[in-house]
């Protein structure tokens, strides 16, 4: 009974370390054929990075047919990446575009769309972003609709590159069950809608004019702002009353950034003495731009307020308005407030006041 099991064991023991052997060698030989693939892939890029430069110049009098191949194939993948590098060219964006579709990545791509797995899913759309495939403009809006975080996220992204005011749109519609589902971050929308750039503008404060959810109009007062759109300040003003928080202090920020000396700064001044410490921060960063030298005083009050940030904010503000403010920096140097020395001492020093 005893030399039963001790060949059961060895054998265990043998079939276990066979198995050990049969990973270690089957790694091995994965390493082999990716470093021989990669190998390849490098030499197949530089050829055909030699290849397509004059190619990308004169597209309309030359064939292509010698750059055609099976999306499986290495050299798909080092035609594509050279193109990829191209695009990002100007005087070769165009014919790389055209490049794309005639040598069917984009048909390719599209139709890994459908695929049921999510990392196929989200490099087809990644790729056809990174191509600007303003074609598949439809069909990467209908990715909004799924339920997939990553998958929303990239369709998003990859509109923005492509740029048609028409994903800018698609991406609107389907904002309000984004947000309320939380199926994409909300910093990943605000800085693809900035990628749409200043045509954006317009059709965003429309936006912004027809949804009062805060978190919308949050979201379209920070791009107004990135954009620094003279349109946006005039929506940013009537937010200055909002009952949300964020929003008056969205709106103070988009002020801040776009509005001009010119800009009549006492619609800010009541905002200092909000129940909220972040808004009265905007309200002190915006009146600085602004250069409102009559709410200087005011300014000087917050240099004594209950937060560090505000106190910081609102000395920032007084150095950018000269001599106006030396009064103010004397007074407050003479209490016994330690921070509110510091905070006057340290801005002074920053800004060389």
């Amino acid at each position: 009974m005893q030399d039963v099991l001790k060949l059961i064991l060895i054998a265990i023991i043998l079939s276990v370390v066979f198995l050990i052997l049969i990973i270690l060698f089957a790694a091995a030989l994965r390493r082999v054929f990716h470093s021989w693939k990669y190998k390849k892939l490098d030499e197949q890029r530089e050829f055909y990075r030699e290849k397509l430069k004059s190619l990308l110049h004169y597209l309309r009098f030359q064939k292509i047919t010698d750059l055609l191949s099976s999306p499986k194939s290495i050299k798909f993948r080092a035609v594509e990446d050279v193109l990829l590098d191209s695009i990002n060219v100007e005087r070769y964006k165009e014919n790389a575009k055209e490049l794309f579709n005639r040598l069917g990545y984009i048909a390719f791509y599209e139709k890994q769309l459908k695929s049921r797995n999510i990392i196929t899913r989200a490099s087809a759309i990644d790729k056809l972003g990174k191509m600007l495939s303003k074609s598949s403009t439809d069909k990467l809006i209908d990715m909004l609709k799924t339920k997939d975080a990553e998958t929303i996220s990239v369709a998003v992204r990859s509109l923005s590159k492509i740029g048609s005011l028409k994903g800018l749109k698609g991406i609107l519609e389907h904002l309000p069950d984004l947000f309320k589902k939380s199926l994409v971050a909300r910093k990943t929308i605000e800085t693809s809608l900035i990628n749409f750039g200043i045509d954006a503008v317009p059709i965003l404060i429309e936006y912004g004019k027809k949804h009062d959810d805060p978190k919308i109009t949050a979201s379209i007062l920070e791009v107004l702002s990135a954009l620094q759109a003279k349109e946006g300040l005039y929506f940013a003003i009537d937010d200055l009353t909002h009952r949300d928080a964020e929003i008056r202090a969205k709106a103070l920020n988009a002020i801040g950034t776009i509005g001009s000396v010119d800009f009549d700064g006492g619609r800010v001044v009541p905002l200092l003495d909000d129940s909220v410490w972040f808004v009265r921060l905007q309200a002190a960063k915006a009146l600085g731009n602004l250069r409102y030298k009559k709410a200087a005083t005011m300014l000087g009050g917050l240099l004594l307020d209950e937060n560090w940030q505000v106190r910081n904010a609102a000395a920032m503000a007084l150095t950018k308005f000269g001599d106006v403010s030396i009064d103010i920096f004397r007074r407050v140097l003479r209490y016994k407030d330690l921070y509110a020395k510091e905070t006057v001492c340290e801005e002074i020093e920053k800004t060389n006041f």
